[in-house]
């Protein structure tokens, strides 16, 4: 007979166990080369597609966390963002760093911290408000505000919202439904990896392939416009994480 741990759903796993802080300290402490990695592909990609469009582009970010580190990029040429978590406890830490003064910029610790701040209160100033979101629905945003978008961004989310390849790719079809046509879905993660920590609570995910990524996009009407790879030996090698790369992705939606 299965435990009563055993049959908890990745939902409740989260619920209880997540943390916010650990999370912040243990992964986003400095500004490493996956955060680089991120962020340099984030800001030539909006670079590339708005130009000189300044403040025209509407962008969701699925799956925000509780910091608003991704969507840094976005606020230099949006000033119509919405960030949406699942857990309420991320979204309460994240809208304190939107709310909060200078102290907020503690997540910049290796980085010029004038410049963190500007930054920082260029993002406050963008992002319009943080919302539940839950991928597994068909609608993730669950009536809270208007779609399409023009853009969405989703960083280690889909892959560690579900429990099968099937799962997830009816997820990435529930969040391209929020984007309107030709808009672009950017999807940053891990490839192969099974699980991750929360002190000593190991998170289950799913081994994500390039293929799996390719068919659930493909399934949702999508096609992959920009694929980049990092090793995972370029990253802290005491980082409680067991993927071999990770993946930056930017797809269209064509139907």
């Amino acid at each position: 007979m299965a435990s009563k741990e055993e049959n908890k759903t990745l939902s409740q796993v989260y619920q209880e166990e997540f943390q916010p802080d650990y999370y912040i300290n243990r992964y986003y402490s400095g500004i490493d080369a996956g955060n680089e990695f991120c962020l340099k592909n984030l800001h030539q990609f909006f670079e590339q597609e708005c130009g000189e469009n300044k403040n025209r582009k509407k962008v969701l970010e699925v799956g925000s966390g509780p910091l608003p580190l991704y969507v840094m990029s976005a606020s230099r040429w949006s000033n119509s963002i919405v960030c949406s978590d699942f857990l309420q406890q991320n979204r309460g830490k994240l809208t304190q760093w939107l709310s909060d003064g200078r102290e907020a910029d503690e997540i910049w610790s290796s980085a010029d911290k004038e410049y963190a701040f500007l930054v920082l209160e260029r993002v406050r100033h963008s992002v319009r408000c943080v919302i539940p979101c839950d991928v597994l629905q068909s609608d993730p945003l669950l009536g809270h505000t208007e779609s399409p978008f023009d853009i969405i961004i989703s960083v280690f989310c889909l892959e560690c919202a579900v429990s099968s390849p099937k799962e997830y790719s009816s997820t990435v079809s529930n969040v391209v439904r929020l984007l309107n046509p030709s808009g672009h879905l950017i999807m940053m993660g891990g490839l192969e990896g099974e699980h991750y920590f929360i002190r000593d609570r190991k998170i289950p995910r799913i081994k994500l392939t390039r293929e799996m990524i390719n068919l659930a996009l493909q399934n949702a009407g999508c096609e992959i416009v920009t694929w980049h790879e990092l090793p995972r030996n370029l990253r802290p090698p005491e980082l409680p994480i067991d993927y071999t790369a990770m993946f930056f992705c930017v797809a269209k939606k064509i139907c």
